[in-house]
């Protein structure tokens, strides 16, 4: 072995054996998986409870209080529950007037369901910077960006170089931080734009006592098996508009008329319902939610005490002015050992302690490579940098058993 690949891997080393130091001081040798669902036995009860009455699948009790309680705790007017977050955000963009070519603009740092959601409602992802302080979008950026490649014609926003409409800005509470969200607010009335929000990692996240979801028109949650609660499959979205309320609904199921007996379709829609079963683990869970956002946020500031000092990465803490879910924690790797980031990944991996990258940008993507977007230097930085850690709420020393 030459030299120069001797001290490649000796620098490897370093920055693997400082992550794994810092992180088995918070919470142990054994290892961790990135990120499990925290199941108790009132789970079982409610499953149970839904069973004995015989509503299992799109229709009864355990639907309507599990999405009582969602507005209970987000202070929404509305929930309406569905099959998963991808489906809550194709319904929110046929909701709030999406046509076919408008332009909407969206990270290009996120989850592939994001940007997959505004194809099926046959839009043009339009990919957006993000910034290194939030993980959100870059709101000063976007500005410029949109002041060079649009004009407003009849108090819409028109691209220039595409010859579209742009009617839509999709921000993502990335990692449950909530972003620049006034200045989005302030961009979209310059440039007339629909706000909705991916807030699928962001339950339990706030800012100036707004839940996530609900600073736009509507916003997508998600309660996959990987989220902070899980209801196993499903999402929901959420909504202070009571006219986007009920066209969700409506094409959340197959846009059936009421009636006691017949079956008339007002149009082309979805069947996107949530089953009950689902619901009745969604019950349960979020009884429990507020003490898994304590035991969240205990293990973020464990963390964040833990890397203090560290020589080769940053943890990322929370945005001021907001409080996060905390549902991944992650760092940052200084710019020097970026490139280094898979192997450290693998050694992590192969220690036991379930690691992983942010997503690849959309734009790499084969089915997104030819739509349009800003620069990307921030985003570009931050994928190669960012490593997500265990962050399951049961994972810090002293947690109780059941939370």
């Amino acid at each position: 072995m030459d030299q120069t690949n001797r001290k490649k891997m000796d620098l490897e080393t370093s920055v693997f054996q400082e992550i794994l130091t810092a992180m088995k001081s918070v919470i142990g040798e054994r290892g961790a998986a990135l990120h499990e669902p925290y199941i108790g036995e009132q789970e079982t009860v409610e499953i149970l409870k839904c069973l004995d009455t015989g509503f299992v699948s799109s229709a009864g009790p355990a639907i309507s209080q599990f999405e009582e309680m969602i507005c209970d705790f987000t202070n929404a007017d509305y929930a309406i529950a569905v099959v998963n977050g991808t489906a809550a955000l194709h319904l929110m963009l046929l909701a709030t007037g999406i046509k076919d070519n408008d332009e909407v603009l969206v990270p290009a740092m996120t989850f592939v369901a994001t940007a997959n959601a505004i194809l099926y409602a046959n839009a043009v992802p339009h990919f957006v910077d993000s910034s290194t302080n939030h993980l959100g979008v870059d709101v000063e950026a976007l500005d410029q960006y949109l002041d060079e490649i649009s004009e407003m014609r009849d108090g819409r926003c028109w691209n220039k170089k595409t010859k579209r409409w742009i009617t839509h800005l999709l921000p993502v509470h990335v990692f449950g931080h909530i972003g620049d969200l006034d200045g989005l607010t302030e961009l979209a009335r310059k440039f007339a734009l629909e706000i909705i929000e991916d807030a699928a990692e962001a339950l339990g996240s706030r800012k100036s006592q707004c839940h996530a979801g609900l600073f736009g028109r509507c916003g997508a949650l998600s309660f996959n098996g990987n989220k902070i609660i899980t209801t196993g499959g499903g999402g929901a979205v959420i909504t202070n508009d009571i006219e986007v309320a009920n066209r969700i609904r409506s094409l959340a199921t197959t846009a059936k008329r009421k009636h006691q007996f017949e079956y008339f379709h007002t149009e082309l829609a979805y069947n996107y319902r949530m089953p009950a079963l689902n619901a009745s683990l969604g019950v349960a869970q979020l009884g429990r939610l507020n003490a898994l956002l304590l035991a969240k946020a205990r293990l973020s500031d464990a963390y964040k005490h833990a890397f203090k000092r560290a020589k080769f990465v940053n943890f990322f803490d929370r945005p001021t002015g907001s409080m996060s879910n905390h549902w991944l924690n992650a760092i940052m790797l200084n710019k020097n050992v970026a490139n280094r980031r898979n192997n450290i990944l693998c050694l992590l991996n192969n220690a036991g302690f379930g690691c992983r990258p942010v997503w690849n940008l959309l734009p790499e993507l084969p089915h997104f490579r030819h739509f349009p977007k800003m620069p990307l230097s921030q985003s570009t930085s931050l994928a190669n940098r960012i490593i997500n850690i265990p962050s399951s709420a049961g994972l810090l020393k002293g947690v109780p058993k059941d939370v």
